[in-house]
C-alpha cells in the first residue's frame, strides 16, 4: 500500500467482463486490529445502506474508534 496513512483499503473494480474486489491492509497492524477495522467499516456501511438507493448519495465517511486491548 502507498499511502503510509491507510490501514485497511476495499476497492471494486471492473476488468473485461469481471467485478473484482481487493482487500488489503497494512504490514504492520495484527490479524486482530484487521479484524477490528474491516468489522468497523461493515458496520459502517451498513449504517449507509439504509439511503443507498437516494440519488444523490455516493459515498460515507465515519470515524473508527480506537482498538479495546
Amino acid at each position: 500500500m502507498d499511502n503510509n496513512n491507510i490501514l485497511v483499503a476495499i476497492t471494486a473494480s471492473r476488468d473485461k467482463d469481471e467485478i473484482i474486489y481487493r482487500v488489503e491492509s497494512a504490514s504492520n497492524i495484527s490479524n486482530e486490529e484487521f479484524e477490528y477495522y474491516l468489522g468497523e467499516i461493515v458496520n459502517g456501511i451498513c449504517k449507509w445502506k439504509k439511503g443507498i438507493c437516494e440519488e444523490n448519495l455516493r459515498s460515507f465517511e465515519g470515524k473508527i474508534s480506537e482498538l479495546k486491548k
